[in-house]
């Protein structure tokens, strides 16, 4: 049911806020007077269709009005009809297309109704009723809904707006912006083409779409170098620092094909003013009305111009013969005047729903505008750089790129890039915008003179000629009209009119003269529109009473600020471009503070714009919160420019007006500006005539007041102090002087006034001594001595402390004196012997030394940027060391200690190597990688490992990429001694001793087709000595040998062939590894880092909770000196700052939490073990890819991993000393019941889980080693892998039936394959599929569990053929499991069976588990032998 309650039916009582008027402009002239809405609540928004409305009060409910074809329904304007529907929704935003409808809940949610022929309502059926509209992001995992914050809607489609700023489309036409061809989209899609773009607002016409784009932030203003013009051709996805330019920039235009349209022309506007009627006694309801009539002037042509005058509206019969004023309310009539500020009607309150949460919204299509949120504002204030992007049909130049060309995409408007564009408008076929400096735009189909104008082309936004002293600050466009919303002489605005007139010209002679006779009445009896609405033929608007002098107040603030907005933008084109061109040196310095003021007051204008479309919605302290940033940048700027005012012409003396209240320039400087500005106490004063003295409201503004009482004292002191120092240079004229004038510089006192004599001065010795704002300067004779006071730390007279604190903390009286002189940030050139002799340092100090973020620059060029302590580089750093001999600087990035390299960093020398690791006390100290550069193309390698003293000591893999060796082994100051691997690009493998650099003594020496030397060594690859040359066949040759081995050797020595009798010779594997070193031994120096960064002295030695306190210190450090991290980083590294319990005793509740954090602090290098396991995989990498991966270092890389593990471990336990030694056991909590467990990870054992380091660690570590070591593992499997893939083609060619009989299955199970399927591989699929997902896992727990799932699935089908009771014999098991091997086609799967087999928890391995791996390895070796008969 849709109707009015039985309440409104009765006697709906006006509210004083948010009154509905609607005028049509077709019909007659009775048709032609507005109706009013009477509606016992006010209405926040309207939005107008083609015949139809929507209005949305207060409280959040939807209200429509006119043709409702959908319903079958036409309903007076007068008397609008509920949507029942929504009513549990509460409603922020309503959208009217051409005959379908929208709204839009506080939760985002969308709802839609009306026609729905071409899909604008989002749905495949007849929407009669308000219908959820899903708008659904599909391109992410899971899909997630989307928040829309805005609606438009045109004829055949719709737009929302979602939270995150992107465009969201659905509906018929090119005017949906996507890329598709298939029509209706009965879904919301994304608009693609503006993905990435900040979209703002979104409109709608007819056919075609106009949306607000914030873009890029314009570069910072440069006086010497200002931007250039736009040229034409300019993309148009550029910034705008055109915004910024000092020169007048013509009214030309370019269209996309680069054609200038440059016309100028003469324009007209229609003018509709709201004025005042004569009072008149409430006697009758009637409805207010508007009286047409022409006007003489030099914008009047035919269809003529109409001035629009609105009638106080009658009230009901019970208000009889009282009058309403504007500082009455006759709803209150009785009560007292506290009752009345406790309760005025549509006074802002804490109580409503819509205040507490603030909506979103944007910008909005239906012609009102929804001001942003503070939070959304950006600092309090809106931005002012913007673009306007258009798409859809352009058959009448709606779109605004010089053509009349359809656009299936978003394209920006060019011409309108860098004019502040604040809103758009979209009528049926036209298109309006608005900008900062209250201007409009407006382009499309003009045949109602719709434009406000008549200049050509109509294809290009042309700037409507508006009258002088009109300034525009809302707008709306209908199907062949437009409606201005403007300030002008008045407090009221005034509303202006584009558009056809549809009554003959005598009809309005005749009421010419009773409209001029109306506009004598008093202002107290009119309202004060906030918004305008338009749409079809009709035209709407909303307004408020001026309650106590509220809503005048509002009004009053808002339009001083964009006068003097606009103000500052004529004097920025016409007076500062001239002084620029003259070369004014002061003004250059000017013009950058006053740009930065011009757009400041600029976006605190549009907030106050904004603000006034949604007072019902709006908290009035709002307004206060919005000013608070205005403030302290305001002052900022002003005061930068009031330093330089004093020494031009006396223009700049103009800004010394007080900001919201500007008066005319001419008249401007004679003012006093402390007392302008003081009268800004009594406007803000008026806001809080509505509310009580207790009221947070009422104390705010009475802080704001008190905020422009002390701008008003420092404008005062400001004007003395340029007073004082004008006479002084006056009085002190002359060439000793002139050095010492600075436009910013102020005297403080000077010691012929105020009495200074140097201490043991000589009798005819003259000293002068002038305090400054900035400096100390002490003049004797004609020299002048300059001491800044950033730099100065002795304490002179009270006037000396009080310029230094005023200097330095602004001035401000709660900054304490003490601690502003004790911490600063100056600027300082040290001139005294020492480290930074000569060098110039800008950045904080504590105490007289530099202490915090700086710079340091010396003569030489050096440069540090980073931290200090104590005088000292401290902390994180970046140096540029110049090398004058290669002409190149040496840099590096990374941690200082008490003014030296100490900690891990990176260093990039000029020759090009690059060193990364650990330093101390300026020297590579610990673990570090060096790499040679491109420059050192003859000697390119790397080196990773242990250094001491900037030496190479210790264990260390080296990589020589010019000779393709890679020496893996001990160094000793920089030379490869002691144990040593050495492998070769040509399959050469060599482990021995090395001695100063040099292979010597007993050595290994394996070549690629398995021969094997064992003897004495004296030079690289050369022996000399004892020795014994085992050749593949078996044979061998013992004696002395001699010689290179690639060039050839010398033997003497006795030749031994083996007899089929003699038993087989020892295996050469077991000779390999005994001159390797331990794995335990290698990498000592990256855990060693890892124990430091712990904050212990070595393994296991120190604080647990110093160690969780350095963790916690780097997170935090790293989140916030880290702003690009994503979303999922930032999450990490929040969950990663909070240290987990680690003292209480670890059991099995508990241990999966201790695992979540493992897997957590494993994934950002930024946590100590992190950073461990990121290093481990470096150097694991560096030693076993490339020349590395050689099939003879399998035994090591595997107890390598190993050794990590069992490192790792102990690192684990000492930060969680609750879990046990490896392979210990962890017991249920105290009184938890006994569950079985079935963990990949964690052996059950009854009640227990028995943990090791395996288990705990493997599947953080293997999963990124897990490449190079299963290269090597199929490398060494190599030969049986071949054997064993040749039989698994040759089998695989059998069907099911032929592979198991050949198999020997039993004939129970050959039936079943029988009623399966008799085609081929048919048998036992989900088996063969589960087995093959071996493949993709990593660890051997992983692959355990892949094989234990395919048993399970082979078991599930058989079990229907079989027993209930039926149990595996391994005479059944094994030839099943054999044709799943088969069938299943593992390649590499000897390397997977050596894999688990070496890496295995050993906990598991006489358990189901191993029993099934075992199953598994005897199949891979019963397909290698495997014989076809």
């Amino acid at each position: 049911v849709h109707h009015c309650s039985s309440a409104e039916e009765q006697a709906p009582t006006p509210p004083e806020r948010g009154l509905f008027h609607i005028w049509h402009l077709q019909g007659s002239s009775e048709q032609l007077c507005p109706e009013r809405v009477l509606l016992s609540r006010p209405v926040v928004q309207a939005a107008l269709g083609e015949h139809h409305g929507l209005l949305l009060t207060q409280e959040g409910q939807v209200y429509s009005f006119g043709e409702l074809l959908w319903r079958d329904l036409r309903i007076p304007a007068s008397h609008p009809v509920l949507e029942v529907t929504l009513l549990g929704e509460m409603v922020v935003r309503v959208a009217a297309g051409g005959f379908h409808c929208g709204a839009l809940s506080e939760q985002g949610s969308v709802y839609m109704w009306g026609e729905n022929t071409a899909g604008q309502c989002g749905l495949t059926e007849r929407v009669s009723e308000p219908c959820p509209v899903s708008v659904v992001d599909n391109d992410v995992v899971p899909p997630a809904v989307i928040r829309v914050v805005d609606l438009a809607c045109g004829r055949e489609h719709s737009l929302a707006l979602s939270s995150q700023n992107e465009l969201w489309a659905w509906g018929s036409g090119c005017q949906l912006g996507l890329v598709i061809s298939t029509f209706p989209v009965s879904r919301p899609q994304k608009v693609e083409h503006l993905a990435g773009k900040q979209v703002i607002q979104v409109v709608c016409g007819a056919y075609h779409s106009l949306a607000l784009v914030r873009s890029l932030p314009p570069q910072k203003y440069n006086t010497h170098n200002p931007p250039k013009k736009r040229e034409r051709g300019q993309s148009p996805h550029c910034s705008v620092p055109e915004r910024e330019e000092l020169v007048t920039v013509d009214d030309s235009h370019y269209c996309p094909l680069g054609v200038e349209l440059s016309e100028v022309m003469t324009d007209e506007v229609y003018i509709l003013k709201q004025r005042q009627i004569t009072d008149k006694y409430i006697c009758d309801p009637l409805f207010d009305y508007f009286s047409y009539s022409g006007m003489s002037g030099p914008y009047s042509f035919s269809p003529g111009c109409l001035e629009v005058r609105l009638s106080q509206e009658a009230e009901k019969m019970g208000l009889q013969g009282l009058k309403s004023s504007s500082l009455t309310n006759l709803n209150q009539k009785g009560q007292t005047a506290t009752n009345r500020r406790r309760s005025l009607p549509g006074t802002p309150t804490h109580g409503s729903p819509r205040r507490r949460q603030p909506c979103a919204c944007k910008p909005s299509s239906t012609g009102q505008t929804q001001a942003p949120t503070l939070e959304e504002a950006g600092e309090g204030l809106l931005s002012l750089e913007t673009e306007v992007w258009s798409w859809g049909r352009g058959s009448e130049g709606q779109l605004g790129h010089g053509d009349q060309l359809a656009r299936l995409q978003p394209l920006c408007i060019k011409s309108l890039t860098g004019e502040e564009v604040i809103k758009v408008a979209a009528g049926s076929h036209h298109s309006l915008a608005l900008t900062a400096q209250c201007q409009v735009y407006s382009w499309g189909s003009n045949m109602c003179g719709q434009l406000g104008h008549i200049n050509s082309p109509v294809t290009v936004p042309q700037q409507a000629k508006l009258s002088d002293g009109l300034r525009v600050w809302d707008m709306s466009a209908g199907q062949s009209h437009s409606l201005l919303l403007a300030d002008g002489d008045c407090v009221q605005p005034i509303l202006l009119y584009c558009g056809q007139q549809q009554e003959p010209m005598s009809v309005q002679s005749d009421r010419s003269h009773q409209s001029q006779r109306s506009c004598q009445s008093s202002p107290q009896r009119m309202g004060y529109i906030n918004s305008v609405c338009s749409g079809g033929q009709s035209c709407a608007l909303l307004l408020d009473h001026n309650i106590m002098g509220f809503i005048s107040a509002i009004h009053e603030l808002a339009s001083r600020e964009r006068h003097f907005y606009c103000w500052l933008s004529n004097v920025k084109k016409c007076l500062l471009t001239p002084l620029r061109n003259r070369g004014e040196t002061v003004s250059l310095l000017a013009a950058s503070f006053f740009v930065r003021l011009s757009v400041l007051i600029g976006r605190h204008a549009t907030s106050l714009s904004y603000f006034l479309h949604n007072l019902q919605v709006h908290n009035v302290t709002s307004i206060k919160k919005s000013l608070h940033p205005f403030f302290t940048e305001y002052s900022k700027c002003r005061e930068e420019v009031m330093c330089i005012s004093w020494l031009f012409s006396g223009f700049m003396f103009l800004l010394s007006c007080p900001i919201l209240f500007f008066e005319d320039s001419t008249t401007i400087a004679d003012k006093d500006l402390g007392t302008l500005t003081l009268k800004i106490k009594s406007t803000i004063k008026n806001l809080g005539v509505i509310f009580h003295s207790v009221t947070i409201e009422y104390q705010s503004l009475q802080q704001g007041c008190s905020q422009y009482e002390f701008l008003s004292l420092s404008l005062m002191r400001r004007k003395k102090e340029a007073e004082t120092t004008f006479l002084f240079w006056k009085m002190h004229s002359g060439k000793n002087t002139e050095v010492l004038r600075l436009p910013q510089r102020r005297v403080v006192c000077e010691s012929t006034n105020r009495s200074l004599t140097l201490l043991n001065a000589g009798r005819f010795s003259n000293h002068w001594f002038i305090l400054f704002n900035d400096a100390l300067v002490h003049t004797q004779f004609s020299t002048h001595h300059v001491y800044p006071l950033t730099c100065l730390w002795n304490k002179w007279l009270q006037s000396l402390n009080q310029a230094v604190d005023q200097v330095l903390g602004g001035g401000v009286q709660s900054s304490s004196p003490v601690l502003t002189a004790m911490s600063r940030t100056a600027s300082y050139t040290f001139t005294g012997e020492g480290r930074f002799k000569d060098a110039q340092y800008t950045g904080g100090w504590l105490a007289g030394r530099i202490h915090g973020r700086g710079t340091m620059k010396w003569p030489d060029g050096r440069i540090y940027k980073g931290i200090f302590k104590n005088g000292l580089e401290n902390g994180y750093g970046e140096c540029i060391i110049p090398n004058k001999v290669l002409n190149k600087p040496d840099i590096y990035e990374g941690h200082w200690k008490d003014g030296k390299i100490h900690g891990f960093g990176k260093y990039k020398y000029a020759s090009g190597e690059v060193y990364e690791g650990c330093f101390c006390d300026d020297q590579r100290h610990g673990y570090g990688m060096l790499s040679s550069g491109k420059l050192a193309r003859n000697s390119s390698s790397v080196f990773i490992g242990q250094w001491v003293q900037d030496r190479k000591t210790g264990y260390g893999v080296y990589d020589d990429i010019t000779r393709g060796e890679k020496y893996m082994g001990l160094w000793l100051d920089d030379q490869r001694h002691g144990s040593t691997v050495v492998v070769t690009q040509y399959g050469l493998y060599y482990e021995g001793t090395f001695k100063e650099n040099k292979m010597a003594g007993s050595g290994l020496l394996l070549s690629d087709d398995d021969t094997v030397f064992h003897g004495e060594f004296s030079e690289d690859w050369t022996i000399n000595g004892k020795g014994v040359l085992s050749l593949t066949n078996g044979d061998s040759l013992e004696g002395l040998f001699s010689g290179e081995w690639s060039t050839g050797l010398k033997v003497v020595g006795t030749y031994t062939k083996p007899t089929v009798a003699e038993p087989e010779s020892k295996d050469r594997k077991n000779l390999m590894g005994q001159y390797v070193v331990p794995a335990d031994q290698r990498w000592g120096c990256v855990f060693d880092e890892c124990w430091s960064r712990l904050g212990c002295d070595a393994a296991g030695r120190g604080e647990r909770a110093t160690a969780w306190e350095n963790i916690a210190v780097a997170i935090t450090t790293a989140r916030r000196h880290s702003p690009d991290l994503s979303r999922s980083q930032s999450k990490v590294l929040e969950s990663l700052e909070f240290i987990p319990q680690h003292g209480e005793p670890v059991t099995t509740t508990n241990y999966d939490n201790i695992r979540r954090y493992l897997l957590k602090a494993c994934e950002t290098p930024l946590h100590p073990l992190g950073w461990l396991v990121e290093t481990l995989v470096t150097v694991y990498r560096m030693t076993y890819v490339g020349v590395g991966s050689n099939r003879r270092l399998l035994r090591q890389a595997v107890q390598e991993v190993q050794a990590y593990l069992t490192h790792f471990y102990s690192i684990v336990r000492f930060l969680f000393p609750g879990l046990p030694d490896d392979g210990g056991i962890i017991p249920d909590p105290p009184g938890s019941p006994t569950k079985s467990r079935c963990n990949s990870n964690a052996a059950d054992q009854g009640s227990v889980v028995v943990v090791s380091c395996s288990s705990l660690l493997l599947p953080l570590l293997l999963p990124r080693l897990y490449p190079p070591l299963f290269t090597l593992y199929c490398l060494q499997v190599e030969q049986e892998e071949a054997q064993y893939w040749e039989r698994i083609l040759r089998l695989n060619k059998q069907p099911d039936q032929s592979l198991l009989s050949f198999l020997e299955v039993q004939e129970v199970f050959l039936l079943l394959s029988q009623i399966v399927s008799s085609t081929k591989e048919a048998c036992f699929v989900s088996a063969v599929e589960t087995l093959q997902q071996i493949s993709t896992t990593f660890t051997p727990s992983d692959k355990l569990l892949v094989i234990h799932k395919t048993f399970v699935e082979l078991t599930q089908e058989v079990k229907p053929m079989l027993d209930g009771d039926f149990l595996w014999c391994m005479d059944d098991l094994f030839p099943l499991f054999l044709y799943v091997v088969l069938r299943a086609r593992i390649r590499n799967l000897g390397a997977e069976v050596s894999l688990i087999e070496d890496l295995m928890d050993p906990n598991i391995q006489h358990g189901e588990m191993g029993l099934m791996f075992t199953t598994l390895k005897a199949c891979y070796i019963q397909i290698q032998h495997e014989t076809n008969t």
